[in-house]
């Protein structure tokens, strides 16, 4: 059951940031989600039986892992919203432009 736990949840973090290069945050949320809830059930799972040095390790290197990844993540998400912003911004000076353009003619 521990390996399932932490397979499924090292998959779903993988997944979760293809979702983010995709653009397609809301996948990504349901995905980040369902790990937080794995990840409680695996913290669980390995409290249950603190003499299990191995399992706990091993959680202690995914939590790690996990951590890395998600500021990779992390940074991707902030350079989306500042390209978002961009675009938008981008977007009302092209409006305005014609808006004037529009009266000029």
């Amino acid at each position: 059951m521990f390996i399932d736990f932490y397979q499924r949840i090292r998959t779903l973090t993988i997944q979760s940031d293809e979702f983010i290069d995709n653009n397609e945050i809301e996948l990504c949320l349901a995905l980040l989600v369902e790990r937080q809830y794995l990840l409680e059930q695996l913290k669980n799972l390995v409290s249950g039986d603190p003499t299990n040095n191995e399992q706990l390790s091993a959680f202690t290197s995914l939590l790690v892992w996990i951590q890395q990844q998600d500021i990779i993540s992390n940074l991707k998400v902030v350079q989306l919203k500042e390209q978002s912003k961009q675009a938008s911004t981008t977007q009302v000076k092209i409006k305005k432009a014609l808006h004037h353009y529009k009266n000029i003619t």
